[in-house]
C-alpha cells in the first residue's frame, strides 16, 4: 500500500464541503470503507459458499470495481465536484445491483449491499437527493428481478425496498438529531452562559462576515465597546453574585435597546461591544447615547448605581480590519475612561490625543492632564474646522477681555485656558452634526446642546473645578434662554460670560466650510446689538474696548 494511500485512509483534517456541510474526508473514508467491506464480503461469499447458478468471473470484477472505487474516494476525493460522491454512490447501487443479477438467483443475500448504499445517502445527502436515490436503488432493484424472473418478483420488491425506506426514514430522523445537538453546542461555544448574549469567539466570528459584507456592499459598519466604570468595587462591596445580576441587566439593556441588525456581546468580564451594520458614526453615537442613559437609568436608585464608559469606531473610516477596527474602539473606550467615565467617544485624532498621553494623567500631574487637555482641543478643532486656530484665538480673545475687566495675571491665565478648552465637550459630537451646513434638527440640536456638559465632566478634577464651571455655562443668556442650565443674569459667572462673547465674536470673524466670515465691523455691531439679552453688556464694552487698544496690547498668542 502506498504511503499516499496510508495516509488517506488514516485522514484526520477537515475540508468543508459548503457551509454546514459534511466534511469531504469523511464521506470519502466512509465510503472507502464501505466499497472494500462490500468487495471482501462478496469474495468471502463466492469462496465460501458460492451460488450454484453464479457467474463467478462477472462476480469477482464487481469485486475489483468496488475495491477501485474505494481507492479513488480516498485518492481523489479532494479533486472531486460535491456530485462526485452522487455518482460513486450510484455506482456502488449499480454494482450491487449487478451483484444479484450474476448471484442468478433473485433472493441473493447480495441485496443488503442496497443498504449500504441508502445508509450512506441518508446519512451525508440532502434529503431531497437522498430520496432521488433510493428511488434509484428500487428501479434498479425491480430491474434485477425483472431478469432473473423469480417467484413473487413484487412481494421481494416491496419487502425490500419498504425495509430499505423504514432504515433510511430512521437513519434520517438520527441525523437531525445529531445536526440538533451540534447546532446546540456549537451555539453554546459562541454564546455567553451568564447574559445569553454572543461570547468573544461568536462577536469575533459575526464581526468578521459583517466586514466582508460592508465591503462587498461599500457600506458602512460600526462597532460600540462598552466598559462598566469602577465594576471592581461593585464585585468586591456586594460580592459577586451581585456583580452578575448586573451584567445580566447590562446584557438585558443593550439588548433591548438595540436594532433588530444590531448584535451584541459579551467580550470580556465587565466588557461589551455591540455590531452595528450599514450604520455610520452619527447614527452609531446617537444609538451609545440612548444605551448609556438606559444603563444608568436602569440602576437609577439601586444599590449598585452602574455607570458605563462607550468607545466607537466605524469601517472604513476608523479600521479597514477587525484588529484595526478593534484597536480604534479600544483607543475611543480609554479616552472615554481618562475623561471622566459615564460619556460616549468616537475614534479620531483627538481620542489619539488621550491615548498616547493618558499614562501621565494616572499620576496625578496637574500640568500633564492640562497639556493633554489642550492637545486635545487642538485636535478637536483641527477635526471641526480644519485648523487648531479656533480654540486658540477664543482663548487669547478670553484674555484680552479679561485684562480689560481688571482681573490679576493669574486669573486672566485662567480665563485664557477656559477660552481655550471652552468646546473640548464636542468630542462626543459626531463630525456630520458639527459641520452640517443648513439648520439642525431638533435631535441635533439637543446633541450639540449637550457639550457644555460633556466638557464640564471632562475638566473634572479639583485643579479645574474654575475652569470647570466656565465651561459648563459659556452658552448662558443673561434673558435666561441660554443652555444647558437656563441660567439668568446674576446667575451666570463672570468668566463664562467673557467665553461667550469671546466664541461668538471668533465664530463670526473666522471663515467655515458652510459661510463665509461677516468682518470685524459687523461682528462688532452684532456683539453690541445682542448684549443685555445674549450677553453681559459689561463683558461686551469691555472686549469691544480691548479690540480698539489691541495692537498696542496683544497679548502673546498661546
Amino acid at each position: 500500500m502506498s504511503a499516499r494511500l496510508r495516509e488517506r485512509i488514516r485522514w484526520r483534517s477537515a475540508v468543508a464541503l459548503g457551509d454546514g456541510g459534511p466534511d469531504p474526508a469523511v464521506m470519502a473514508r466512509a465510503g472507502a470503507y464501505m466499497f472494500f467491506a462490500v468487495g471482501f464480503f462478496a469474495l468471502a461469499s463466492l469462496l465460501l459458499s458460492p451460488f450454484p447458478q453464479a457467474n463467478v468471473p462477472a462476480l469477482a470484477g464487481l469485486v475489483g470495481c468496488a475495491w477501485a472505487m474505494g481507492v479513488g474516494m480516498l485518492l481523489a476525493f479532494d479533486r472531486m465536484p460535491p456530485w462526485g460522491f452522487q455518482v460513486l454512490v450510484a455506482g456502488g447501487t449499480v454494482l450491487a445491483s449487478g451483484a444479484v443479477y450474476f448471484s442468478g438467483e433473485g433472493s441473493s443475500t447480495y441485496a443488503f449491499f442496497y443498504l449500504l448504499m441508502v445508509l450512506y445517502a441518508f446519512y451525508f445527502f440532502p434529503r431531497a437527493e437522498a430520496l432521488c436515490h433510493l428511488v434509484f436503488v428500487g428501479t434498479a432493484f425491480a430491474w434485477a428481478l425483472v431478469a432473473l424472473a423469480p417467484a413473487d418478483p413484487v412481494g421481494r420488491w416491496v419487502i425490500a425496498i419498504g425495509t430499505l425506506a423504514m432504515a433510511a426514514h430512521m437513519v434520517s430522523v438520527l441525523r437531525e438529531r445529531v445536526e440538533a445537538l451540534i447546532g446546540r453546542l456549537s451555539e453554546a461555544a459562541r454564546s455567553d452562559p451568564l447574559t445569553g448574549v454572543l461570547n468573544r469567539r461568536g462577536f469575533e466570528e459575526l464581526l468578521d462576515r459583517e466586514l466582508e459584507r460592508a465591503r462587498r456592499t461599500d457600506q458602512s459598519l460600526s462597532v460600540i465597546m462598552v466598559d462598566l466604570d469602577h465594576f471592581k468595587r461593585l464585585n468586591d462591596r456586594l460580592g459577586h453574585g451581585m456583580g452578575d445580576i448586573a451584567l445580566r441587566t447590562v446584557a438585558e439593556v443593550l439588548d433591548q435597546g438595540r436594532r433588530q441588525i444590531d448584535t451584541v456581546a459579551r467580550i470580556g468580564g465587565e466588557e461589551f461591544a455591540v455590531i452595528l451594520p450599514d450604520t455610520d458614526e452619527k447614527g452609531t453615537y446617537v444609538l451609545a447615547e440612548r444605551l448609556r442613559s438606559n444603563i444608568s437609568s436602569a440602576f437609577l436608585g439601586t444599590r449598585c448605581p452602574i455607570t458605563a464608559s462607550f468607545g466607537v469606531a466605524t469601517f472604513p473610516d476608523h479600521g479597514r480590519g477587525r484588529n484595526a477596527l478593534m484597536e480604534s474602539c479600544d483607543q475611543a473606550l480609554y479616552a472615554a475612561k481618562e475623561l471622566g467615565r459615564d460619556r460616549c467617544v468616537i475614534f479620531g485624532a483627538d481620542v489619539a490625543v488621550i491615548s498616547n498621553g493618558g499614562r501621565f494623567l494616572n499620576h496625578g500631574e496637574s500640568e500633564a492632564r492640562l497639556a493633554t487637555l489642550l492637545a486635545l482641543a487642538e485636535a478637536l478643532d483641527l477635526r471641526d474646522h480644519g485648523t487648531a486656530e479656533h480654540c486658540r484665538a477664543v482663548g487669547r480673545y478670553a484674555a484680552m477681555a479679561a485684562r480689560e475687566l481688571g482681573f490679576d495675571d493669574g486669573r486672566v491665565e485662567r480665563v485664557r485656558i477656559a477660552g481655550t478648552l471652552h468646546d473640548v465637550g464636542k468630542i462626543g459630537l459626531s463630525e456630520s452634526v458639527l459641520r452640517k451646513p443648513g439648520p439642525l434638527t431638533d435631535a441635533e440640536r439637543e446633541e450639540v446642546q449637550r457639550h457644555p456638559e460633556l466638557g464640564a465632566q471632562i475638566l473634572s478634577g479639583s485643579s479645574f473645578d474654575d475652569v470647570r464651571q466656565w465651561v459648563i455655562a459659556h452658552h448662558e443668556r443673561p434673558d435666561g434662554r441660554g443652555y444647558p442650565l437656563g441660567l439668568l443674569e446674576d446667575e451666570i459667572p463672570l468668566e463664562a460670560s467673557i467665553l461667550a462673547v469671546a466664541d461668538s465674536y471668533e465664530a463670526m470673524t473666522a471663515d467655515r466650510s458652510y459661510r463665509p466670515a461677516m468682518g470685524d465691523e459687523a461682528a462688532r455691531r452684532e456683539l453690541t446689538a445682542c448684549s443685555a439679552e445674549q450677553f453681559s453688556p459689561v463683558v461686551v464694552e469691555a472686549f469691544l474696548r480691548a479690540l480698539e487698544r489691541q495692537p498696542e496690547r496683544e497679548p502673546t498668542p498661546v
